[in-house]
């Protein structure tokens, strides 16, 4: 049966976009704040979008299966 008309949805693409997108934008503030001395805030924020997606990437969710390296 289909969803009344006006209905909103939110679905996940189930691609690795997300994850993989916070990782790389992780790893370039990472270096970004370790080549530029007085940007130490980029090299925080680096290593926590690092580890955030890290996690996403690690732990499923939502019902998805758990991907292996």
């Amino acid at each position: 049966m289909a969803p009344p008309p006006g209905t909103v949805h939110a679905q996940r693409s189930g691609s690795l976009g997300e994850e993989v997108s916070v990782v790389i934008l992780g790893i370039i503030l990472i270096i970004v704040g370790l080549l530029v001395a007085s940007l130490k805030i980029l090299l925080w924020v680096g290593i926590v979008l690092l580890v955030v997606g890290l996690i996403l990437n690690a732990v499923p969710i939502g019902g998805r299966r758990r991907r292996v390296f």
